[in-house]
């Protein structure tokens, strides 16, 4: 089984989430991988694959197929490579990991709308493989109107929601908590999805730098 894992934006916890969900599916004994669709921002960062390595132990991953310098949207970091993204070939790339493994987790690269040509977006990818989305979100400023725009979108594309991961980080006052919670299940229902909703808590950093890995019950959205 193929999942799609997209953030409601940029920097909202997707590779973490990513990272705890493959921990997660490897310790129900599910023969698991995860893959970063498309990294940009290689020139300042080691890229997504050392968080999944340091939440899992893993240390072999399927290789990204679409890796470019230029911290920003694909189309963009690639043009100034003077190359494209090719998202036939970004589909291929996953058809292949997929064959080895039970599951695969693919993690996109901000939000839903980001662009990967001038033409298409992760939206349009997802219209032609039908993959399922796992929305990552937070109560963060904008939180909700993003999530709630990204919710209305995949329902309105027809696309698959296998469900929320709410990431506790940065963490807001029980009040804010709880209200984050009830407006994603009233979007959730509002739209047709199942209300499947997973919290993952703010994490703090390991010796290693990266986010200290926890066990997160997943089984909302897995089963």
């Amino acid at each position: 089984m193929i999942y799609f894992v997209s953030g409601i934006d940029t920097g909202v916890g997707k590779t973490v989430a990513t990272g705890l969900m493959l921990k997660y599916l490897l310790e129900q004994g599910q023969n698991a991988s995860a893959i970063k669709l498309v990294q940009t921002g290689l020139a300042d960062e080691q890229g997504d694959l050392p968080v999944y390595a340091s939440m899992t132990g893993l240390r072999d991953f399927p290789p990204c197929p679409a890796r470019f310098d230029y911290p920003a949207a694909p189309d963009l970091a690639a043009s100034l490579e003077g190359q494209s993204v090719d998202p036939g070939a970004l589909v291929e790339a996953v058809d292949h990991a997929a064959g080895e493994y039970e599951t695969l987790l693919v993690e996109g690269a901000g939000g839903l709308a980001v662009p990967l040509t001038s033409e298409q977006t992760f939206l349009d990818l997802l219209e032609r493989t039908h993959w399922p989305v796992i929305l990552v979100a937070s109560a963060r400023l904008g939180g909700l109107n993003h999530t709630l725009l990204s919710l209305e979108t995949l329902a309105r594309r027809g696309l698959t929601l296998q469900g929320i991961v709410f990431n506790e980080l940065p963490p807001v006052d029980s009040v804010m908590r709880s209200h984050a919670l009830e407006t994603m299940g009233r979007g959730l229902r509002r739209h047709g999805f199942a209300e499947r909703i997973v919290t993952m808590p703010a994490l703090a950093s390991g010796g290693d730098g990266h986010p200290e890995s926890v066990a997160v019950d997943f089984s909302p959205l897995f089963g």
